[in-house]
């Protein structure tokens, strides 16, 4: 996986500028009817797996955005105050990095580090941001692409952050709205995400894995979410879900994810060794780990909003850190 340092000019700071809409495809195309058909028929099979839910304690942040600390209980945030520094970093198969740092003295860090071999950077090798730019990164793009037209009606940086003063806001109204930032088919990630609600009863997705070009309809597709009230796991292709709570179709157990809070939500997966792991501040959800969906091809990880049945949402991301081996909540 590698990534150069760009500038971060994709989009526009708060009112994300608009790009051309690609294959034709009007704003208000086909594409954006329904989801899989997995949403309309409502609750299908659980798992019968079981295990504890995680908990849900979160993180205090502080020092210019950069970091945060482990802790219990929610989140609280601290905007930076130093001129932080843009970075980007890059490995050959010699095993040699090289790291270019720009003082903006602003308080943003913005990091894309690439490993082809050699020496891994550390912390980052894949993708890590925490949106205190004045924009979106250049690696992120908005998907589906007949919506990136509107795609500022949606996604925009908000003053709302985890680790510092901004997030990406999500306002997830549409079938699907969702960012996209390339990876290999295996890897681990964390991200810190907020809801203005409780979780839903309906079915929704936050973040997924995806073997497609990022069309919601494309390609294999492992996704994070909500339904009956709680955090499960969905393979888009058969509706496969495994719920938090072991399987129950109920709202009752299950990891909860509360409104204005943030947690914690790291993932591990691993397309040619067929598992998927989850776990919420640190602890891992275990009826929700799976050994034996794939072998897959990943090639994008996806986060934002998509919505099958239930209501609208807004959601608040920050802190994304994808790398080659755990990240934790701490970093």
């Amino acid at each position: 996986m590698s990534f150069s340092a760009r500038s971060f000019a994709f989009f526009a700071m708060y009112t994300l500028a608009s790009v051309a809409a690609c294959g034709g495809e009007s704003s208000s195309g086909a594409g954006g009817a329904g989801g899989s058909g997995d949403d309309a028929a409502g609750p299908g099979p659980g798992s019968t797996s079981s295990g504890p839910g995680a908990t849900s304690g979160g993180a205090t942040s502080g020092g210019g955005g950069a970091t945060s600390g482990s802790g219990s209980g929610s989140a609280t945030t601290s905007s930076g105050t130093g001129g932080a520094a843009s970075s980007s970093a890059a490995s050959s198969g010699s095993g040699d990095v090289t790291t270019t740092t720009t003082s903006t003295g602003t308080g943003d860090t913005t990091t894309s580090t690439a490993a082809t071999g050699g020496t891994d950077p550390g912390g980052c090798s894949i993708f890590c941001s925490d949106f205190e730019g004045g924009s979106l990164p250049s690696e992120i793009q908005f998907f589906p692409d007949y919506l990136r037209p509107r795609m500022g009606e949606f996604v925009t940086l908000d003053s709302t952050g985890h680790s510092g003063s901004r997030s990406v806001k999500v306002t997830g109204t549409d079938f699907s709205q969702m960012l996209g930032v390339a990876v290999p088919s295996k890897f681990w990630g964390r991200i810190y995400l907020k809801s203005a609600t409780d979780i839903q009863m309906g079915h929704n997705t936050y973040v997924a894995a995806v073997e497609g070009n990022g069309d919601p309809n494309n390609g294999e597709q492992i996704r994070i979410g909500e339904h009956q009230c709680q955090l499960e796991l969905n393979r888009k292709s058969d509706d496969k879900e495994m719920l938090s709570n072991g399987g129950m179709y109920m709202c009752s157990g299950g990891v909860k994810l509360v409104a204005n809070t943030w947690y914690c939500l790291e993932f591990h997966y691993d397309g040619p060794g067929r598992s998927v792991s989850v776990f919420v501040d640190g602890t891992e959800v275990n009826a929700m780990h799976v050994t034996d969906w794939g072998p897959y091809d990943y090639k994008l990880f996806k986060f934002g909003f998509e919505k099958y049945h239930g209501g609208a949402k807004t959601m608040w991301y920050d802190d994304l850190a994808l790398h080659s081996e755990r990240v934790g909540c701490g970093k």
